[in-house]
C-alpha cells in the first residue's frame, strides 16, 4: 500500500475522531486481520493489531450470521456496554473500519459518520486497485 493512501487512511481517521462527538478511537484493518491505520488518543493502551485481529474475525462471523437470511453481506455491527461502544462497517470486502466511542455517543450519528468514512476509504481502496 502508498504512503499516500496510507496518510488519507489516517487523515480519514483523524477526522472521524477529531469531529465526532463520542469518539475516542478509530481503526482501519485488513479483512485478514492486520491494522491498516489507527488513531488513538496518545495515552491509550489499546492494542491495534489484536483490535485489527478482532475487529476482522468479527465482521467475518457477523458475515456468517446474517448468510443465515440470505446472500447480502453484514452492512454493520454494533456493540454496547455500560463502558462503552463498538461499530464495525465494512469496507468494500477488503477491510472493517472499526469506530471506538463513548457509552453516551449518538448511535444514530456514529453509523452515518462510519458510512461517510467508508465511502471515502472505499474510494481509495478503488484508486489503489487501479494503480
Amino acid at each position: 500500500m502508498s504512503d499516500e493512501i496510507t496518510r488519507s487512511m489516517h487523515l480519514v481517521l483523524h477526522h472521524l475522531v477529531e469531529h465526532t462527538p463520542g469518539v475516542t478511537g478509530a481503526l482501519v484493518a485488513s479483512a485478514d486481520g492486520f491494522s491498516l491505520s489507527s488513531r488513538f488518543a496518545p495515552d491509550s493502551e489499546i492494542d491495534g493489531a489484536g483490535l485489527a485481529a478482532m475487529s476482522a474475525a468479527a465482521m467475518a462471523l457477523s458475515n456468517q450470521l446474517v448468510a443465515t437470511t440470505g446472500d447480502t453481506a453484514a452492512t454493520l455491527g454494533h456493540h454496547r456496554s455500560a463502558d462503552g461502544q463498538v461499530l464495525l462497517l465494512p469496507v468494500a470486502h477488503v477491510a472493517v473500519l472499526t469506530i471506538l466511542a463513548t457509552p453516551g455517543a449518538d448511535s444514530d450519528q456514529l453509523t452515518a459518520v462510519g458510512r461517510e468514512a467508508t465511502n471515502g476509504l472505499q474510494r481509495l481502496f478503488r484508486g489503489a486497485a487501479q494503480v
